[in-house]
């Protein structure tokens, strides 16, 4: 007899979800409506770690009391120019560090709401 992933009880659901990164979680849970229940749920998501300016925007994480770590960190040539001194910066690297402070900026007035 084979059993279906939906038959598990929501803490089994839970742990096996703890296992995948973001974006498996995100794709398991637009399966059916029972793990999209189990992704919603906030003892999920005690940890947060984003690596690129998108995933800040994405609808693959949530944000709940149960977050107790919460990491924005990512590295690349067109980031890097926000650790140049701002008189030495272009036009065209200010605007770069302006967008990523406004999406950092927004991504953590949710978080404190």
């Amino acid at each position: 007899r084979v059993m279906h992933i939906t038959q598990l009880n929501r803490e089994c659901l839970l742990h096996l979800f703890s296992f995948l990164d973001k974006k498996s979680r995100k794709r398991l849970a637009e399966t059916c409506h029972q793990l999209l229940e189990v992704f919603q749920d906030p003892l999920l998501w005690p940890l947060l770690n984003f690596h690129s300016p998108m995933e800040l925007r994405k609808d693959n994480f949530l944000l709940g009391s149960a977050l107790r770590s919460l990491s924005i960190c990512w590295h690349s040539s067109r980031v890097q120019v926000c650790n140049i001194e701002d008189w030495m910066k272009s036009t065209f690297q200010k605007a770069i560090c302006s967008t990523h402070e406004n999406i950092v900026k927004e991504f953590l007035v949710q978080v404190c709401n």
